[in-house]
């Protein structure tokens, strides 16, 4: 079942012009910038969440207002675009189309012009925009609110949406514009920027020496006793993410971004991803983790972007292998509650390999393999192995969503990494005894245990390789 998502918002209209430019003006002390064909428009505002929504793999209804103009019709054909997308556009026509313009000159932007009006829509409108969203509610599982401050989310129109979404038992996602949260008492989840957090709770940064997370915990806290809040969901730009609930569990993400190219709209990735997984069933810490891969990806892309399903999938498979450093620092961020490792060649993967990890990865919560490198191999086995190439056997296992993390190692044990990461249970097959696992003394010092899991009869590389050469 494909999760629905009801998305209630200020939309706006970004629009994108690209040049060169090879001069400074003689006329004053600015950049010429010389337009060529590179024009485009893309959804921003409540239309770029809504559009990640649907990328996404959910569906997603917009409600939202513009003006009585060209933009309009700009916007409404860009929201054609999807199949999963549906919307109500209402015309106001004392107001304009909400329409941000940016210059670039590859790619950095040279001047950005707004084209707004900021005054709150009138009660005539409050009232149609009530109605539809009264007779679409039932059909969706998750509300959010994306706030931009152009005026049609005025405080009697938020009061009477997350009353009604309540009332409805529907989880409401808040992205918060206001200087005070209080118009969003009793939603479900907001999700402000560290600024928007300190800004709500007026809180002078400068004149606390805590650092950042407590400061956001504390925070946290105080807005969910207040507002009645199930959950505030921080970011922190390069810091990642920070989640606080009302049961006082707090889980900070480090971020997934390797470069920051454009910050654009990575906010709008954030709710969209947060508020699609819980429409299909995710627990919010999960849906919260999937969002900050999300985020990642968005701000390496340039300009108003979208993130798919596919680009969260390859980043994955990426992701997995890692250093000594980059595991630690993870470990050292995040709290997994079992942390599982094993080890091997795995060279000629086969049923055996993949039944055995398997079943490791049903024991912990966290898997991570140590893979041996080529090097490695050629010491333990000899010259003729391995059979295939570390990089190769590197494709393979990556693609297994059973495996979240490989580590490559030269030694001929990986003693170095298990002291290291300090796993809560090394795994290995029931072809071994406990006391002859690399680790066992080593695990028993920190609580740990070793597990050894029953081996699929005859499924190894050796007996591969000696059927290959009878076959020959």
């Amino acid at each position: 079942m494909v999760g629905k998502v009801l998305c209630i918002g200020d939309i706006i209209l970004d629009s994108y012009c690209h040049g060169e430019v090879r001069r400074i003006s003689p006329e004053a002390p600015i950049p010429v910038l010389k337009i060529n064909n590179n024009k485009y428009e893309v959804l921003g505002g409540c239309g770029n969440v809504a559009r990640n929504i649907c990328a996404s793999g959910s569906k997603c209804h917009v409600i939202t207002v513009s003006g009585d103009d060209e933009e309009a019709l700009v916007l409404r054909r860009l929201l054609n675009q999807s199949k999963k997308l549906s919307y109500d556009l209402i015309i106001d026509k004392d107001r304009c189309t909400t329409k941000k313009t940016r210059f670039v000159s590859e790619n950095q932007q040279i001047l950005r012009v707004d084209r707004e009006n900021n005054n709150p829509i009138n009660y005539k409108l409050e009232s149609k925009i009530l109605k539809i969203f009264k007779k679409k509610i039932n059909n969706f599982d998750v509300v959010v609110i994306s706030d931009y401050s152009k005026g049609i989310l005025t405080d009697n129109l938020l009061k009477v949406v997350i009353d009604i979404s309540n009332k409805k038992k529907k989880k409401i996602i808040v992205d918060p514009k206001k200087f005070s949260f209080l118009p969003y008492k009793g939603a479900t989840i907001i999700t402000p920027n560290y600024n928007e957090l300190l800004q709500a709770s007026n809180f002078n940064k400068d004149k606390n020496k805590d650092e950042e997370s407590k400061i956001v915990i504390r925070l946290s806290r105080k807005l969910i006793k207040e507002l009645n809040f199930d959950a505030v969901i921080t970011t922190r730009s390069s810091d990642g993410i920070s989640i606080v609930d009302k049961k006082n569990r707090n889980l900070h993400l480090p971020s997934k971004a390797k470069e920051v190219y454009d910050v654009s709209g990575a906010g709008d990735t954030v709710i969209a991803y947060i508020a699609s997984g819980l429409a299909n069933g995710r627990p919010l810490f999960n849906a919260t983790e999937i969002a900050n891969d999300a985020a990642g990806i968005a701000v390496a892309k340039f300009g108003t972007t979208v993130v798919n399903e596919n680009d969260l999938l390859n980043k994955d498979e990426n992701d997995k292998i890692c250093n000594m450093e980059q595991i630690t620092l993870e470990l050292k961020r995040n709290s997994f509650k079992k942390i599982g490792f094993t080890n091997g060649c795995f060279d000629l993967i086969h049923q055996g390999h993949v039944s055995y990890l398997k079943e490791a990865r049903k024991r912990c919560d966290l898997l991570i393999l140590g893979l041996n490198s080529d090097t490695s191999i050629r010491k333990i086995k000899g010259k003729e192995r391995p059979i295939l190439k570390q990089s190769e056997r590197l494709t393979i296992l990556k693609n297994f969503n059973f495996i979240d993390r490989i580590i490559v190692f030269n030694e001929e044990t990986p003693i170095k990494i298990i002291k290291k990461i300090k796993p809560n249970v090394i795994f290995k097959g029931d072809d071994y005894t406990l006391k002859d696992v690399i680790g066992y003394k080593e695990i028993r010092k920190w609580g740990g245990e070793v597990e050894l899991i029953k081996c699929v009869k005859g499924k190894s590389t050796s007996n591969i390789i000696r059927k290959i050469k009878n076959a020959t």
